[in-house]
This record gives C-alpha cells, structure tokens and sequence, in this order.
C-alpha cells in the first residue's frame, strides 16, 4: 500500500515535471467540517494542502492532508478517535485567464481534483485502554474555486469525498475492494502562493 501511494506521487512529479519552470506552487490551510458519515456528525477537522498548479496549464499536482479529531465521537481525550488522510492527487483547473476584482488582478480557478493514498482510523473503546487502529488504501474525489489575488494571496473552498478501498470482511480474497467507511468534507481557507 505504502509503494502504491509513492509510485503514485513519483509518476505525477515526473510527468509534470518538462513544465517546471512555469508552475506556480501554493500552500492552502483550512478547516473544514466533515459530514456523510453517521461517526462524523459535522465536526471540525483540520486540512493542509501542498501544491504545484501553473498559471497557463489546466493540469497540476497536490498532496491534500486532513486531520479529524474526535471523528468516532468525544470518548476519551481530544484527537483519541481521529481519522487522518493523506492524499497525493491531480488537479484540473479551468479559468486560467478569467480575471476579476476592480482593476482585473485577480483570477477565479474552478478545478476537479482526486487521487488516492492512505486513511487511518483510530477508535478508542469505552475502555480507554482499547484502542484500534487502520491504515487502509483510499481515494478521493473533489471540486472547488480557488479565488487568487496578483500578490498571489487568496481563499479556496472545497468539497471533496473520500472512501476507502480495502475490505475488512472475512473471506475477501484480493483484500482490494471499497470498504464501508467513507465521508464528504468541506472546507474553506487561505491560498498563498509560491
């Protein structure tokens, strides 16, 4: 699983890497809410994004980390039952040349955006002593608007769907299946960009 996901990034990197010298990177932190899953119940969680998306080009890179304290519920101290994510995905952005803003130095990007990588689930027990813990081969799927200034600062919103894709259940052969733990997050932050 854990060379799935480095060949995966390592593929990207060297694909895009003949247009290095006219990309732009960004660093987008956020916070969110996650939703979908009953565990979830609209909680907080914290996202980071790392990317490489040029200003001319409709294709990029990102690596998308989030972190769902409390996911499971709040039994036990805060983060004991979390979910991680992290993501290594590509991006298809559009509106490259639309500007807006008073004088036109602002540009509105929508982009699609998926990939995979790992999830990892921590529940703890009501007996704090239990813990369990997964780290499963997941993907995601996500849409959004990034809205970036000429001094290249701005906000990103971001829905995006996440599932995992190994199944748990006894008698899986090929342990490569979609599993039944999934959830949507939503997020909004800051871009700045590189």
């Amino acid at each position: 699983m854990r060379h799935t996901c480095v060949l995966f990034i390592a593929a990207t990197a060297l694909l895009a890497a003949p247009r290095a010298a006219r990309a732009d990177g960004y660093i987008a932190p956020a916070l969110g809410v996650t939703f979908g899953n009953p565990s979830a119940q609209g909680r907080a969680n914290f996202v980071f994004d790392l990317g490489w998306l040029p200003r001319r080009e409709p294709l990029g890179v990102e690596l998308d980390v989030t972190y769902a304290p409390s996911f499971f519920g709040n039994a036990g101290p805060y983060g004991e039952n979390n979910v991680t994510t992290f993501m290594g995905n590509v991006i298809f952005a559009g509106g490259s040349e639309r500007r807006f803003g008073r004088r036109g130095g602002s540009s509105m990007r929508p982009y699609l955006s998926g990939g995979l990588g790992v999830m990892h689930e921590t529940v703890t027990t009501s007996n704090a002593a239990n813990k369990l813990s997964n780290n499963d081969l997941g993907v995601n799927a996500g849409i959004g608007v990034m809205g970036v200034t000429r001094r290249n600062i701005g906000i990103r919103v971001d829905l995006r769907y996440f599932r995992d894709l190994t199944d748990h259940t006894a008698g899986n052969t090929t342990n490569i299946d979609f599993g039944a733990f999934h959830f949507w997050r939503g997020s909004i932050g800051v871009m700045l960009g590189f």
